[in-house]
């Protein structure tokens, strides 16, 4: 796929500077350019980079504008990266748009016009589908499932499996069975490997523009609130309640039945135990997670542990040697 860089223009609402006949023939990082590529620097503190890049076009800030001949100036360069992503996504999706001829439908399920459905995937009885989304390859979307406009589910994701519930008794476990479903609103995307459990009674909820990375675990009766984004390996239990706008860093776990307020971002590695109330930034471990900039103080106090220990242990000899003297 080629454009001009005046189309690029156009398509994205941005300014043009240089030569709008320019082709260009691929979106490239700076390091990787070469003269037809249009790159962009989403950092302006790296404008540096700039000089040493073979990009034929770059799109920059109105802040880097000068440090260019030829590109596209943008108010929001990354987002203007994402918008020409879609143009220059000449793969789309891995196997041919429609219903793949290995993919295992029920009768009873409702699949709206232009959906794909990729090879070996398995839809359940009264499945609907809404109409512009794809399932990929080996998906397995379980009965009471609903799925809305224009969403994408990676391979081998698992929609609507039950949730883990049982209830301990005098001869062992037994079972808790799940009644309810899942609903997933518009234009979310699930990544591959992705398990999202049915509600034990009350629906399993994935509002509008979530988008949920690969191997992204959410247990029966989750509600995830509008825009939420949450990276790969995050995992939530039973019952929690995420806000609209959130976001959550890879590797971070939720205990369940607790609540995190809109607006709200969680680093990686992080262990949620207790409802959020506040927006703003958090951070932590195992132990739990505080404001990031309580969080920061608490990291260069943790560095500076064996240090006060010593001082504290001198202070101590001193003292001792004071009240023998005495």
């Amino acid at each position: 796929m080629v454009y001009t860089l005046a189309e690029l223009a156009r398509l994205t609402a941005t300014e043009l500077v240089g030569d709008g006949s320019f082709e260009v023939s691929e979106l490239a990082s700076l390091a990787c350019a070469v003269p037809t590529s249009l790159s962009f620097l989403s950092n302006d503190t790296r404008r540096s980079e700039l000089e040493s890049s073979e990009a034929g076009a770059v799109v920059v800030s109105p802040a880097v504008a000068g440090d260019i001949d030829r590109g596209l100036i943008s108010t929001d360069p990354y987002r203007t990266y994402a918008e020409l992503s879609i143009l220059f996504d000449a793969k789309g999706i891995p196997f041919d748009q429609g219903i793949h001829p290995t993919a295992v439908i029920d009768d009873t399920a409702v699949i709206a016009d232009d959906v794909s459905i990729g090879p070996s995937a398995v839809i359940g009885r009264d499945v609907v589908v809404g109409a512009g989304s794809v399932i990929g390859p080996n998906v397995t979307v379980y009965p009471k499932t609903f799925i809305g406009l224009d969403c994408h589910v990676g391979a081998s994701t698992v929609i609507g499996y039950d949730g883990f519930g049982f209830a301990k008794s005098s001869e062992g476990w037994i079972k808790i069975r799940q009644l309810g479903g899942v609903v997933i609103g518009d234009d979310v995307e699930i990544g591959a490997g992705c398990t999202i459990d049915r509600g034990a009674l009350d629906d399993t909820l994935i509002e509008d523009g979530v988008k949920l990375d690969n191997q992204v675990h959410i247990a029966h009766g989750c509600r995830i609130g509008m825009r939420t984004a949450m990276a790969g390996y995050v995992a939530l239990a039973g019952g929690t309640v995420i806000g609209s706008d959130v976001t959550v860093g890879g590797m971070t776990g939720f205990t369940g039945h607790l609540s995190v307020c809109d607006k709200v971002h969680i680093g990686s590695n992080a262990l949620v135990t207790k409802s959020i109330t506040v927006p703003g930034a958090y951070l932590g471990g195992a132990g739990g997670v505080m404001r990031a900039e309580d969080w920061r103080k608490s990291a260069v106090r943790f560095r500076q542990l064996d240090a006060m220990a010593r001082r504290i242990k001198a202070l101590e000899e001193q003292l001792d040697v004071k009240t023998k003297d005495s």
